[in-house]
């Protein structure tokens, strides 16, 4: 009985922590996608040769 419940909350765990993770990847996708779009409006990529 205690092995089984112990089993349980191990996968209740990893379970828990796959979902974070899910989520900071996403996280880190939204942050890089801003990143990125606003890293070319600084930059001023329409016109490279103008400087």
């Amino acid at each position: 009985m205690e092995n089984s419940r112990l089993s349980r909350a191990t996968y209740q765990l990893i379970e828990r922590a796959v979902t974070v993770l899910e989520r900071i990847g996403r996280e880190l996708e939204r942050y890089n996608d801003r990143h990125e779009r606003t890293a070319g409006k600084d930059t001023d990529e329409t016109n490279p040769g103008e400087s």
